[in-house]
């Protein structure tokens, strides 16, 4: 059986992109990011989960906000949109992102997306 989610297909692209360039950003080298999926009764939950410098708690409630960027010793020299532009995307597809993050462990970036019913 098949299982087929209701996306975008150009926009989702972007907001992986997006995503899984910030971890890369903040991922050593040596250092692991996964992608994965998880299929709930009406929705596919989509996670990429990094092993990077992670995000202190203080700034997780605006990692989403345009032009934000973290406190951190070592400025990534983004803008600070990419994680806006994804949170929109998302927003246009019915969904909601969230960030978890310990300091110097990692941090993990969620989505769901919903089921297409024929």
């Amino acid at each position: 059986r098949t299982t087929v989610a209701s996306a975008d297909i150009g926009l989702i692209e972007r907001a992986l992109e997006n995503i899984i360039q910030n971890a890369t950003r903040y991922t050593a080298a040596g250092g692991a990011i996964t992608v994965s999926l998880t299929l709930l009764p009406e929705s596919v939950r989509v996670c990429v989960s990094d092993t990077g410098c992670g995000i202190e708690e203080r700034d997780l409630p605006y990692v989403f906000d345009r032009f934000y960027k973290a406190h951190r010793e070592n400025p990534s020299g983004g803008a600070g949109l990419g994680l806006a532009i994804t949170k929109r995307i998302l927003e246009l597809h019915g969904s909601t992102i969230r960030a978890e993050s310990t300091p110097n462990v990692g941090t993990i970036i969620s989505f769901e997306l919903a089921l297409a019913h024929f």
